[in-house]
């Protein structure tokens, strides 16, 4: 996920470069024991924060530290991951400590991830992790068990997909039933936005169409900004890692960047992945079909129960 190339579905062409890298050792430096490092890409604790059942308070965790111990810790793997334009050119810069980001998008330094979401503590339901955005208030990162999704709740609209070991369809479904939010029992319609496909194997391409339609739109929106149409498209869940592609679609935003949406979606994945205790993110894919076994039989279980 963090290598991939992202290719536009509707030309083909390479739209971004995600590339990430291990630092030699000599980039390392042990920490000291008894300081307090924040885990942004962690497990999410849940604390209480009032008597109610259908809401918890959501805090990013901290990592405590022994502060009796005198002896420095091992240091954690130093990685890189950098998010490159056609030409080049490094739009993102992500320093990781162990699974520790630093984030810099477009030479601006945002810092943890807490910082790129705008947040430190979110509520939620009991089934949903809701985080909001930090380029409007109204913009939510909705993730379940099994679907991820940007939300906005001024036009009660779907702005955004990641759809996981997919097929993907150029045309709709006819016979295609219209999909809920996973806050809602009812029908959510999407805007056009822009698709992207990414292939989590590495040497991996990632394609980027601007703007298709979401594939449950019933009736045609006009796009928020001026850019060529893809038809609508239809994503076949094949519910099984490593079977079909990986989707991400989006409406570009005003106040953001579309490579903040696009990393924020990642990050949100690996959060997803911790919360809801699914096969954990690791920066090195499986070297066999044996060391990927325990993530095909945990989709399969999830998917037959």
């Amino acid at each position: 996920m963090l290598n991939t190339s992202l290719i536009d579905v509707a030309t083909g062409e390479r739209a971004f470069e995600i590339t990430t890298e291990l630092l030699p050792e000599l980039a390392r430096t042990p920490s000291p024991a008894g300081s307090e490092v924040f885990s942004g890409t962690s497990s999410v604790v849940l604390t209480p924060s009032a008597p109610s059942s259908s809401t918890s308070s959501v805090h990013w965790a901290r990592q405590q530290r022994d502060s009796q111990s005198s002896n420095p810790k091992e240091c954690p793997d130093l990685r890189r991951t950098r998010i490159s334009d056609p030409s080049g050119k490094t739009l993102v810069d992500v320093m990781w400590k162990g699974r520790h980001p630093s984030i810099t998008i477009c030479g601006e330094k945002i810092g943890a991830l807490t910082a790129l979401f705008g947040s430190s503590s979110i509520r939620f339901m009991p089934k949903v992790l809701a985080i909001p955005t930090r380029f409007d208030t109204e913009y939510v990162w909705l993730a379940t068990a099994d679907s991820l999704c940007l939300f906005d709740y001024d036009t009660d609209t779907v702005q955004g997909s990641f759809h996981q070991n997919c097929i993907r369809l150029p045309t709709p479904l006819k016979s295609k039933s219209k999909s809920s939010s996973p806050t809602s029992s009812t029908s959510l319609k999407r805007k056009p936005s822009l698709a992207t496909k990414l292939s989590l194997m590495s040497p991996s391409k990632f394609n980027v169409s601007s703007p298709p339609s979401s594939p449950i739109d019933d009736e045609p929106q006009s796009p928020k900004s001026p850019s060529s149409y893809t038809p609508k498209s239809t994503f076949i869940p094949t519910h099984f890692p490593g079977i079909g592609s990986n989707y991400l679609e989006f409406s570009s935003h005003p106040l953001a960047q579309d490579v903040e949406i696009i990393l924020s979606f990642l990050m949100m994945e690996i959060l997803r992945r911790g919360r809801f205790a699914l096969t954990p993110y690791t920066f090195e894919n499986p070297t066999s079909m044996w060391d990927a076994r325990p993530s095909f039989l945990r989709g399969l279980r999830r998917n037959t129960v």
